[in-house]
């Protein structure tokens, strides 16, 4: 999705504000993700991936990707797709 707000990417993620801003501080403390001021509103702050963060999920996606298939293999291609639309649903609130 490339650089985010932190109030976005909670929603997106379907965390509250004060949970996101403890994982993008832990994000941060790794070196995983920069922080800048929003360009139109200064105290809104953009969350983008540093470079390390990068390479950290280009490493880590071949693996995240095995685990779900392994995951939905018992299923159906049908009851995948069932699944993943109400997980989706929960996710919205």
């Amino acid at each position: 999705m490339g650089a985010t707000s932190q109030n976005q990417l909670g929603q997106l993620v379907a965390m509250d504000a004060a949970t996101i801003k403890g994982v993008i501080d832990r994000l941060k403390a790794r070196d995983l993700v920069v922080l800048e001021p929003h360009g139109r509103d200064r105290r809104r702050l953009v969350v983008s991936l540093s470079d390390e963060g990068r390479n950290l999920i280009e490493t880590l996606l071949p693996d995240a990707l095995e685990v779900s298939e392994e995951t939905l293999a018992p299923l159906t291609p049908r009851e995948t797709a069932t699944f993943l639309r109400l997980l989706a649903k929960l996710a919205e609130g």
